[in-house]
């Protein structure tokens, strides 16, 4: 069977006040990126990696996202949330398709 090589570019970033979520990045079970996210929204993290595809097979793009605990999410007695650590995505692209 053809296999066809495509190209991943994302911009990930994280609103946080203590700790940076940490995210892993899978295709199927094949792991890309795994680390910490520190960049900010004008300064995202740039993640770019290559994957090769078998024609007529799926593929399942994973972002698995850990290193929050309930300290990370600090609330007041009116529960409005004053501090919480959060990973955002910035923009997702497959050979340079913006998704």
């Amino acid at each position: 069977m053809a296999t066809e090589k495509l190209k991943f570019k994302m911009e990930l970033y994280a609103t946080m006040w203590d700790q940076p979520p940490h995210a892993e990045i899978l295709i199927d079970d094949k792991s890309y990126f795994k680390g910490d996210i520190t960049g900010t929204e004008d300064n995202p993290n740039l993640i770019e990696f290559e994957h090769e595809f078998t024609e007529g097979e799926k593929g399942e793009l994973i972002i698995k996202r850990s290193g929050k605990t309930k300290g990370q999410t600090v609330i007041n007695e009116k529960g409005d949330i004053l501090k919480d650590q959060l990973l955002h995505i910035k923009s997702i692209e497959v050979d340079e398709i913006d998704l």
